[in-house]
């Protein structure tokens, strides 16, 4: 089996994970500081440890290819700038632990990434930044449908459309701790929240867009 891809703990990160033991009617918490709808995103639990090894756009070892299966932790053994040549659909049961990442951290940089029907993820100390050079009219970050999904201390910029969107039938979904800034012109707008679930934003600062800091219909907390 490559290295990149092991089925042994990798010691950091699933100690954190192991540790979550706020329970609540049988669940446990995505990580110990979870909170909101989607506090009870599985993750990866009982998958495997994927390295990212690089900071090349595809490939052994780099962050498409980390995020394109389920049931994967996601730990990055390089920091810097992955400068996207294609959007990116992230698969279920995913946990991103940018902070592994060495001292630089990771930006995911240049196109979309999705994570529509990404049941069951977690997405930790990441920075999304479209930028003008990626698909035409899309979002930086956007949740189309789905269902258990939370974003802990990221930050998403520079989004052509919104810069992060929840949409459609996308439920028990939680964005914390996080930014969300400088939507691109013509557009500039921060995000979209539309979706027939709950939907918590807890302490994040939508600041630098035109419109929509946040637009929101549907069930929702805000913190």
């Amino acid at each position: 089996m490559s290295s990149l891809l092991s089925c042994k703990p990798w010691p950091a990160v699933l100690a954190a994970a192991l540790a979550s033991t706020g329970l609540a009617h049988g669940q446990q918490l995505a990580f110990p500081t979870a909170e909101g709808y989607g506090r009870h995103a599985q993750g990866a639990r009982g998958g495997t440890v994927y390295h990212v090894t690089t900071l090349l756009d595809s490939g052994p070892g780099s962050f498409r290819e980390a995020v394109s299966k389920p049931g994967r932790t996601v730990v990055f053994e390089v920091g810097g700038i992955i400068q996207l040549k294609s959007p990116v659909q992230a698969a279920a049961n995913l946990y991103l632990a940018g902070q592994t990442a060495p001292s630089e951290g990771i930006t995911v940089y240049g196109d979309a990434v999705s994570f529509t029907n990404a049941n069951h993820t977690i997405v930790r100390y990441l920075r999304f930044r479209m930028g003008h050079g990626g698909s035409t009219g899309k979002d930086a970050v956007t949740i189309g449908d789905g269902h258990d999904l939370i974003f802990d201390h990221v930050s998403v910029s520079w989004g052509q459309d919104e810069n992060f969107s929840i949409t459609n039938t996308a439920r028990n979904v939680t964005l914390q701790n996080a930014l969300v800034a400088q939507g691109l012109h013509p557009h500039s707008a921060g995000g979209l929240v539309q979706s027939t679930g709950g939907t918590s934003i807890l302490r994040t600062l939508y600041i630098d867009n035109h419109t929509r800091n946040v637009k929101v219909k549907g069930v929702n907390q805000f913190i």
